[in-house]
This record gives structure tokens, sequence and C-alpha cells, in this order.
């Protein structure tokens, strides 16, 4: 073999058309580190801080539902990458074409899910779990008249907490009827193990199936059209596949940490949640990227102004169905669902009182009139930094649902959550990129002539 005698000594050079991430994958490690850091020093801190048997078995179980704080916030990006992908193809857009790459990516981590779910399932079987209906043994039968324990008849507001406090009571003796009758409902370990699998299986099948059309979406027009239509017609029945599957998850996974507490809309929330956070932390990575090739050769303004655009229309999604979920419950005033938002939305839990406050302010009415303007939906890093600002109020969202169900006297239990979050985030980031580096280009070159007007460069 010959050899140019003219040519450089060194490494080649590196291809201006591959992206580095390992300064991304570095902070990765870092933030697997000091999450999981936080999350075991939290988590010893509210064990120290238990007095009695019980206390410290509440404080084992409180460590666990801050592992499901993490496990449920990430579990957004393979499952909202997927869910975005169906849409993203029967839509046919801009935003779906530039950031496809991330959501397929995202949606090849599900196998670690899958595994952290295992743990989270073995969990139920012992006393430390999270979920009252796993060990009902005990639950004593409830009071014959629930208005007996009423201090002061006069005090509605204490009568409403007594026959919520009742009514959760109850359902746990029943469910613990139900057991002693071998019956194993919806709400069994069980039921916990089978149907995490199934969903995982089915989820596994449909992620499978739109990467693999998307990576034969190649080559000629034809070859692409064809795949791109097969995707499309695959995603109609998919995003209803999903909507039902996303109900049977968010039920049994975070639903039922409330005893007697059901909502119609939590489903829809969960769902948005999922969306809103794939996709922020999709644009976020984008942006940090837009301004190097091969990105920067087919980035139009229009592009970035539709993703501006989609992050508002989701937020307004969030903010729609989180308040419809409040509004029901507090026009149906039924004592079953009432102490969900008295232990979140309540004066005398101060400090998850300012937390709800703070997501009407900061998850809704900020990002809201940020992204009215459209300066902001056109600058690469002001829009950047919003996205990445609804990544953090989309986990606190997360930590609002799932930490006040399993409380500690401790002030800062909720820091387990924190930790958790963190944690849980850093590892999916490093199998996150190891997925990404895997994608032949980080753009879909060969489906850029889809793009609106993406054969010119006029701006506008």
């Amino acid at each position: 073999m010959s050899t140019d005698p003219t040519a450089p000594a060194g490494p080649a050079p590196a291809d201006p058309n591959r992206i580095d991430w390992a300064p991304f994958t570095r902070v990765a490690v870092i933030a697997a580190v000091a999450g999981l850091v936080v999350f075991v020093g939290a988590g010893l801190a509210n064990l120290s801080a238990a007095e009695g048997e019980h206390a410290k078995h509440a404080a084992k179980g409180r460590l666990v539902g801050a592992f499901l704080s993490g496990y449920i916030y990430w579990l957004s990006l393979p499952i909202g990458g997927m869910a975005l992908l169906m849409i993203g193809h029967l839509v046919n857009s801009s935003w779906n074409r530039l950031l496809r790459r991330f959501f397929e990516a995202a949606s090849r981590t599900w196998p670690l899910f899958l595994v952290l779910f295992l743990g989270l399932a073995a969990s139920t079987t012992t006393e430390y779990s999270p979920y009252w209906w796993t060990a009902p043994h005990d639950a004593p039968p409830p009071p014959a008249n629930p208005d007996a324990e009423v201090a002061n008849p006069n005090d509605n507001r204490e009568k409403t907490v007594r026959y919520g406090e009742y009514m959760i009571k109850k359902a746990e003796y029943e469910e613990r009827t139900a057991r002693d009758k071998g019956n194993n409902g919806f709400l069994s370990v069980p039921a916990f193990f089978g149907v995490g699998l199934v969903l995982f299986g089915i989820w596994g099948g449909m992620i499978y199936v739109l990467n693999n059309w998307g990576r034969q979406a190649v080559g000629s027009r034809e070859q692409v059209d064809k795949y791109v239509n097969k995707l499309s017609d695959f995603s109609g029945p998919g995003i209803i596949v999903y909507a039902i599957t996303i109900t049977a998850a968010s039920t049994q996974w975070t639903m039922s940490l409330e005893p007697g507490w059901s909502s119609t809309m939590f489903p829809v929330i969960f769902a948005v949640n999922q969306f809103l956070t794939c996709f922020a932390f999709s644009v976020t990575l984008f942006l940090l990227i837009a301004s190097r090739p091969p990105v920067r050769d087919l980035m139009r303004p229009k592009f970035q102004l539709d993703m501006g655009t989609l992050l508002l229309a989701l937020t307004l999604f969030w903010t729609y169905t989180s308040f419809s979920q409040f509004m029901l419950v507090w026009i149906g005033n039924l004592p079953e669902e009432i102490p969900f938002f008295l232990k979140r939305s309540s004066p005398t839990h101060g400090f998850w009182w300012c937390v709800s406050c703070g997501l009407a302010v900061l998850h809704f009415a900020l990002p809201f009139l940020l992204l009215l303007f459209r300066d902001v939906k056109l600058h690469p890093q002001r829009l950047r930094y919003v996205a990445t600002f609804l990544l953090v109020m989309c986990a606190t969202d997360v930590i609002w649902w799932i930490a006040p169900a399993t409380p500690q006297d401790n002030g800062f239990y909720w820091l387990a959550d924190v930790g958790a979050v963190v944690g849980v985030g850093g590892v999916w980031a490093l199998v996150f990129f190891w997925q990404l580096r895997k994608a032949p280009n980080i753009v879909p070159v060969d489906e850029a002539y889809q793009l609106p007007e993406g054969h010119h460069h006029e701006h506008h």
C-alpha cells in the first residue's frame, strides 16, 4: 500500500459532519454520581431521623418512592419518544424530520427501564413497598359511622378530612378482604409484574418497528416514500395502543399510590408530561448542535419557530388537563378524591402548597408568556433556556405526584426524589448517547427534500 509523503503525520482529521458527544457523556457521568450521592445521603438522613420500627420501615419505603420519581420521570424519554415518533409520522412536520434521531435514540433506551422495573416490582414483595395495596393484611375494618370521629360536627373541613380518611381505610379493608378470598385484582403484586411485562413487550415491539422502518427510509425517493408511508400507516393504530397502555401504566404505577383516589384525567396528564419532557429534551439538545454541520445546512428559522410553537402548545395542553383534573375534583367534592389535593394544595401542608403555586406560575404562566414572543422562539439560546426550564418543571410535577403519597416528618425528605431524578437521568443519558452514536447521521438527510422549503435558503 502506498502512502502520500506530503500527508501530515498524526491521526486523521475528524469528520466535520459527526458530532462529538464526549462532553455530553462526561456531564452524564457527573450527574449519575452526584444524583446517587444525594439519593443515598437523603435516604440515610431520613432513616436516621425515623424513630421506631414502623417509622424506619416507612423511611425505607420513602426511598423506594423516591426511586419511583426518577423512574417515572425518565420513562418519559423512551415512551414519549416512541409516541412523538408516531405523531411526527402522522403529521409529516419539520420538527419530526429534524428531531427524529433523538426520538429514535431515546426510544431505544427502553431496555434500561425494563431492568429497573424488575427491581421496582421486586420491592412490591417487601414491607418497604411504597404502594399501600401490596401489604393490606393488617388493615382494620373501617368505622361503621365515619362522622363519629369528628370532634366538631360544625367544622366542614374536619368532616371532609375524616370522611376522606374513612374512604382510605375502607379501600384498604376491601383489598385485604379480597386477598383473604384469594382474589388478586389489578392492584396486586402478580398483576404488577404481569401488566408491566406485557406493557414493555408491547412498547418494545412498537419501538423496534419504528426504528427498523426508519433505518430503511434511505436511498432513492421511491424507497424513502415507501417507508415513510408505511410508518404513517403504522402510527395511527400505534397511537391508540399507546393511549391504552399508558392508561394502564399511569394507573398502576402512579395513581394507585393514593388509596381510594381515581382520576380519569390523570392518564392524560401523565401522557402530556411524557410528550413535553421528551420534546423539550430533544429541542434543548438539537439547539446545542444547530450551528454545526450538517444540521446548520438544513436549519431554517421557520423550523425553530415550529419547535417553539409546539412547546407552547404542549405547555397549554398540560395546563388544561391539570386544571381540568382539579376542577372536576372540586366540583364533584367526593371525599375519596379530595385527600390527593389536600396533601398537595392545602395551606396546612406549607411546602407542597408552595410547590403547587409554583407549578401554576412556573410551569404555565412564565413559559406561556415567554413562548408567545416570536423573538424568543427564533433565538436559539433563549429557546434552549425555555426548553431546559420546562424539563425542570416537568420533573417537579412528577415529584409532586409521588413524594406526598409517602411523606415523612423530616421536612427535606423530598431531596431523595431530587437525587433519584438526577441519578437515574445520568445513567439514562449514558445509554442514550451510546444509542445516538449508532445513528448514521444526526438528521435523516435522505428525507431533506420533504422538509418545507428545505431545498433553498431564503429567510423569511
